[in-house]
C-alpha cells in the first residue's frame, strides 16, 4: 500500500487549509435611561412649600433652597443640605456627586454619611471620615433603639400574619439592593442595609470581599427581623426611584467659579 504524501488528507484538501473566519455578531447597545427628577416622599410633603420644581421653606423666602432637576438636587442654601440628602435617599439614591467648593463638599459628606450615603468625587481627611463614621454609628444606634422600642409594643402575630411576613423577608433576600430601595414595603429595610454598604466601603476600601461579607450578613439579619414582623418592614413610602449616582449641585459655587451645567 503506498504510503500517504505529506499534506494529503482523506478529503484530498491540504492540512494546511484555513477556515474562514467568523464575524461575531454585534452586542445590541443598551437602551439609556431616562433621566428621572426627584419626588418628595410623603415625610418630606410638609417640610417644604413646592412650587413646580422649586422647594421653599416659608413664604418669605425670595428664592427656593432646592430645585428639583433630572438626576439633580441644586442649591445655594448649605443649611438644607440635610434635608436634601433625605430627598436623595427617600428617591433610593445609594451614592452622589457633589459640584461646588470644599466647605459645600464637607458639609454634603457629612449630611450624606448621617443618611448612609456615600460621595463619590470627594476624599475627606481623616478627621472629616471620622467624624462621618461617628455619625454613622448614631444613626445605627438610634435605628436599632426605634426599631427595638416597635418591636417590643408589637402584638403577636397570627399565623396568616407570620406567612405574609415569611414570603416579605423571602422576597427582600431574592430581589437586588436596587429593587428593594423602590419596593413599597421594604424600602426601609433596604435603607438598613444602605447604611452597612457605606460602612463596609468606608472599613475595607481595598479589600471588597470583606465589605460584601459584612453587607451580606446585615442583609440576613434584617431578613430575619421583617420575618419576626419588626416595624421596618410595614413602613409605607411612595414614589420611590431606583438610583445609584446622582448630582447635588451648588448653585452659588458654580457662578462663582464661572462654570456650567
Amino acid at each position: 500500500m503506498p504510503e500517504e504524501q505529506e499534506g494529503s488528507g482523506p478529503s484530498g484538501r491540504s492540512r494546511d487549509a484555513k477556515p474562514k473566519p467568523v464575524t461575531p455578531k454585534p452586542t445590541p447597545a443598551r437602551p439609556k435611561r431616562k433621566a428621572e427628577t426627584p419626588t418628595l416622599t410623603d415625610d418630606l410633603t410638609g417640610k417644604f412649600i413646592r412650587v413646580g420644581n422649586k422647594l421653599y421653606r416659608t413664604s418669605d423666602d425670595t428664592k427656593p433652597i432646592v430645585r428639583l432637576e433630572p438626576d439633580r438636587l441644586k442649591t445655594s442654601n448649605i443649611d438644607a443640605l440635610p434635608d436634601i440628602l433625605r430627598i436623595a435617599k427617600a428617591n433610593g439614591w445609594t451614592s452622589v456627586r457633589v459640584n461646588g467648593g470644599d466647605t459645600f463638599k464637607k458639609a454634603a459628606f457629612l449630611a450624606a454619611a448621617a443618611q448612609g450615603l456615600t460621595v463619590e468625587n470627594y476624599s475627606p481627611s481623616k478627621v472629616v471620615e471620622a467624624e462621618a463614621e461617628r455619625l454613622r454609628a448614631r444613626l445605627s444606634q438610634r435605628e436599632e433603639r426605634r426599631d427595638k422600642k416597635k418591636s417590643d409594643t408589637t402584638k403577636p402575630q397570627t399565623d396568616n400574619e407570620l406567612t405574609k411576613l415569611t414570603a416579605l423577608s423571602q422576597r427582600f433576600l431574592n430581589q437586588s439592593h436596587a429593587e428593594n430601595a423602590r419596593d413599597p414595603e421594604l424600602r426601609r429595610a433596604q435603607s438598613l442595609v444602605a447604611q452597612t454598604i457605606s460602612i463596609a466601603r468606608a472599613k475595607y476600601p481595598d479589600d471588597p470581599g470583606k465589605a460584601s461579607k459584612e453587607v451580606e450578613a446585615r442583609r440576613q439579619e434584617v431578613a430575619i427581623r421583617i420575618a419576626k414582623g419588626d416595624r421596618i418592614a410595614v413602613i409605607q413610602i411612595r414614589n420611590q426611584q431606583v438610583q445609584k449616582v446622582r448630582d447635588i449641585t451648588q448653585e452659588q459655587a458654580l457662578q462663582r467659579d464661572g462654570r456650567s451645567r
